[in-house]
């Protein structure tokens, strides 16, 4: 996640160092394997933290910032709906997280294939939410996923220059 001004850079250098310090403190020699083995659930983990933080007071949520750059879509209209969407993401990223640590805490036969289960989950997700949309708001037309990634290309565009 991209972090403005040079404090931000150096709050996730300091991050990072204590994550390393922490594994190594933890696993030894294994720590490069240990901090592998943990980039799933810290990737899910902050993806997480990157909705939910749009949810607080006076933030726009980040769904609705990316309604705003579909075309399709009355970002208006889709407010509610794209608050509560926000905010289901970052529970559902949250959870598979959380999930993503079960293997490395309890040792699980086919953990490799544990890890498989929430990227899944967040894919029917993604795919459910469209259909969702679609019938929800039928003036915009099918919501499709490759719509999405444009609105999301565009925003992020917008906002980073």
């Amino acid at each position: 996640m991209p972090v403005r001004g040079r404090g931000g850079w150096l709050s996730w250098r300091l991050a990072s160092a204590a994550l390393l310090a922490l594994a190594w403190g933890l696993f030894g020699r294994g720590a490069a394997s240990a901090v592998l083995a943990l980039l799933p659930a810290l990737a899910c983990a902050a993806f997480a933290w990157g909705f939910a933080r749009t949810l607080r007071a006076g933030r726009e949520p980040l769904i609705a910032r990316y309604i705003r750059f579909d075309e399709r879509r009355d970002s208006a209209e889709c407010a509610a709906y794209a608050r509560r969407l926000t905010a289901l993401w970052a529970v559902a990223l949250g959870l598979a997280a959380a999930v993503q640590l079960v293997p490395l805490v309890v040792p699980l036969a086919g953990a490799a294939a544990w890890h498989l289960l929430p990227l899944a989950a967040l894919v029917l997700l993604f795919l459910g939410e469209h259909v969702v949309r679609s019938l929800r708001f039928p003036a915009g037309g099918i919501a499709w996923p490759d719509q999405t990634f444009r609105a999301i290309l565009r925003a992020e565009r917008a906002r980073h220059g």
